[in-house]
């Protein structure tokens, strides 16, 4: 008669690992739509939602919006103070809606698994658009931050606190998807770089896609957003990089949770988010060829 042994021995262990990592299986169509989805709504929250919706409160027209722009009636803004609000509405909406995505995932019960993985790239993304606005390109007195700052008495050091709060963000917008979501991974590398790795992947190559229709794609200069967008595309593969190492929190929920079946409802309605974000908002809605920034190109 054989008797279980009391302790497993470690080529069982190395074998219930590398079960798991097949074991947990993420359709990657699915993973792949969710992802654009995230990245989507995500600037769509920046560009109109942030920056056009402030615009339209104060009473600013909006003459075109696409995937990197936001282009308003200049001429029709009576103060610096208009033009700063309109500048700097877009991070406080990617925190505000990052911090909602988050929880969500902390306080609902998110049954579906398309959707908490929606919450946690989103959230994630937008905390991300967050750090590289109020940190590296204000440091470069470019962007959102920089045309806050200019002008002001005392710009040097505004800057300094707009850069402080933006590494607080960073920390926290780091930290908490990571906590809220993804469990430890060491031992399932396959599954880890397929979770972490597709994403941005994904977003890298929706965003490009919609911006080479749009005129500031061969811009010259500051005006190129193609290489503005190339520019954010670092502070995701940096992410991604340090999520890989395993930098940070994981959660304690099971590896199991993961698993991503294929579903028809996200891939239908991710095709047409997909389809409007690159081929009709990418090439901008409205006269965006008429943008006075466009002059000198």
């Amino acid at each position: 008669m054989e008797h279980s042994p009391l302790v497993a021995r470690p080529e069982d262990v190395a074998g219930q690992a590398s079960d798991g990592d097949r074991r947990v299986e993420i359709d990657t169509p699915t993973l792949i739509t969710v992802s654009a989805m995230a990245w989507a709504v995500a600037n769509v929250c920046h560009e109109i939602v942030g920056h056009a919706g402030a615009a339209v409160v104060l009473g600013i027209p909006v003459r075109a919006v696409s995937t990197t722009t936001a282009w308003v009636d200049w001429t029709a803004i009576e103060s610096a103070a208009q033009a700063r609000i309109i500048d700097a509405a877009a991070t406080p909406v990617n925190i505000l809606t990052g911090a909602l995505a988050l929880a969500a995932l902390r306080w609902l019960h998110v049954y579906s698994v398309p959707l908490r993985y929606f919450l946690w790239l989103f959230a994630t993304v937008s905390f991300t658009m967050a750090t590289w606005n109020m940190v590296t390109v204000a440091l470069l007195g470019a962007g959102d931050w920089g045309e806050v700052a200019e002008g002001l008495d005392h710009a040097g050091l505004w800057t300094v606190v707009v850069v402080a709060v933006g590494v607080v963000v960073a920390i926290v917008g780091y930290r908490l998807p990571l906590r809220l979501f993804l469990p430890d991974l060491r031992e399932l590398p396959g599954l880890r770089h397929k979770i972490i790795f597709v994403p941005v992947t994904t977003m890298i190559v929706v965003q490009t896609l919609s911006v080479l229709p749009s005129p500031f794609a061969t811009a010259p200069g500051d005006a190129n957003h193609l290489l503005a967008s190339v520019f954010a595309y670092a502070h995701l593969i940096v992410w991604a990089i340090l999520v890989n190492r395993g930098v940070g929190p994981r959660s304690s929920r099971p590896v199991d949770d993961l698993a991503l079946n294929r579903s028809k409802s996200w891939l239908a309605t991710g095709a047409v988010l997909i389809v409007v974000f690159v081929a009709v908002l990418g090439p901008g809605l409205g006269p965006l060829q008429d943008d006075p920034r466009l002059d000198s190109s």
